[in-house]
């Protein structure tokens, strides 16, 4: 009884940050020209993220398409999370600014290439951020929708987009809602 009202309860409260407190974390390194030129072998992911602050759209070596991206690339700590809800096995990215505040989600679903997903965790350095630097807070969620990456070059300059996907299957846009329902924000397109 217990287990399923702590895994519902996301979904219940409307402020609640959306990640459940009991998820398993791993945490990781990834320098955004590596994460850039990971994330298209994903597939569909659920992006979620925070409003950006001010963002150039140069971050480290990676000229983004969409000022939307800065969260993701600007973080500097990774966590990946995994946890057992109603609905089955969840598995998400976290990223966390220099200031140890996270700044957005990219959560798999049933679409998502776990293969590529297991061979992103296994590049990344596994180093624990520092604890003084860490804040780990809920996501004040501004946006979530699915998409894709692509990452290529111009002028040998790495270029990271995110674009629609509309290729999804039944189960994945169920999954797709249910994690924007609980994370209390709207499943845009677009």
């Amino acid at each position: 009884m217990f287990g399923w009202l702590a895994a519902v309860s996301p979904s219940i409260c409307r402020f609640s940050s959306g990640a459940p407190l009991y998820a398993s974390r791993q945490w990781l390194r990834l320098s955004p020209p590596q994460l850039a030129r990971q994330l298209p072998l994903l597939g569909s992911v659920l992006y979620v993220t925070a409003r950006p602050a001010s963002a150039e759209p140069w971050v480290d070596g990676v000229l983004l398409a969409q000022r939307e991206l800065a969260p993701l690339l600007q973080a500097r700590w990774f966590a990946a999370a995994s946890v057992v809800t109603e609905d089955g096995p969840r598995e998400w990215l976290e990223c966390l600014d220099q200031n140890g505040e996270l700044r957005a989600r990219l959560h798999l679903l049933p679409d998502t290439d776990y293969l590529a997903w297991d061979a992103l965790l296994q590049d990344a350095e596994a180093k624990p951020p520092s604890l003084r630097a860490l804040r780990h807070r809920g996501l004040r969620s501004a946006a979530a929708r699915v998409v894709a990456f692509r990452h290529r070059e111009l002028a040998g300059i790495g270029m990271l987009e995110a674009i629609e996907h509309d290729a999804l299957s039944s189960l994945g846009r169920q999954a797709a809602q249910r994690i924007a329902q609980a994370e209390a924000v709207p499943l845009r397109r677009g």
